[in-house]
């Protein structure tokens, strides 16, 4: 008998580490910045949830009259993942009432997602995203008193983004201060 044992790998395991290996050595090769290179691995996005917490992180201020969205308290840099699977609106530096670099993401269930004060955007117009696929990376930009995330979702009006979330079962990167 070998030192050696051999495991089986799925034919999607082995092009999700396929798909990161060639997103990684393009970030390498400066071919793909970093932050694009991890939202074209198919790794990001593949855990089969429809809706997921788009960032690891406390809320710092919740959805009420004044506010019709959600902020959560995150360092500059953080990644950004899809809530759910659509089709990319906008993305970049379009300061709609103060968001700064926003994304704005129109999911295939109808509603209409902003994520606002990004410091990065890694995806474009146009492009369908899966839920959890790493879209950008959260800032201090537009009228921003820190650095955080401003998630707004729309389904025929604002709603609560936290209770939406719950409400979904959304899973992934959401801390458990979040889901509880």
């Amino acid at each position: 008998m070998g030192k050696h044992r051999v495991q089986s790998v799925s034919t999607a395991g082995r092009l999700i580490a396929i798909a990161a290996g060639a997103a990684a050595l393009a970030a390498m090769s400066g071919i793909l910045s970093p932050g694009m290179a991890s939202a074209h691995a198919a790794s990001e996005a593949s855990n089969g949830c429809a809706w997921e917490w788009p960032v690891d992180g406390p809320v710092s201020q919740g959805f009420h009259g004044g506010h019709d969205g959600t902020d959560f308290a995150v360092g500059v840099g953080t990644v950004l993942h899809a809530p759910t699977s659509g089709r990319i609106s906008v993305a970049g530096p379009n300061d709609p009432g103060g968001y700064g670099t926003y994304i704005q993401l129109e999911a295939d269930t109808g509603e209409q997602i902003q994520m606002g004060h990004l410091s990065q955007t890694w995806v474009g117009v146009g492009v369908h995203v899966a839920a959890g696929q790493a879209i950008g990376a959260t800032g201090n930009t537009g009228s921003s008193t820190g650095p955080h995330l401003h998630l707004r979702i729309h389904r025929g009006g604002p709603v609560d983004p936290v209770s939406f979330l719950r409400s979904v079962g959304a899973c992934g990167a959401g801390s458990n201060d979040i889901r509880a």
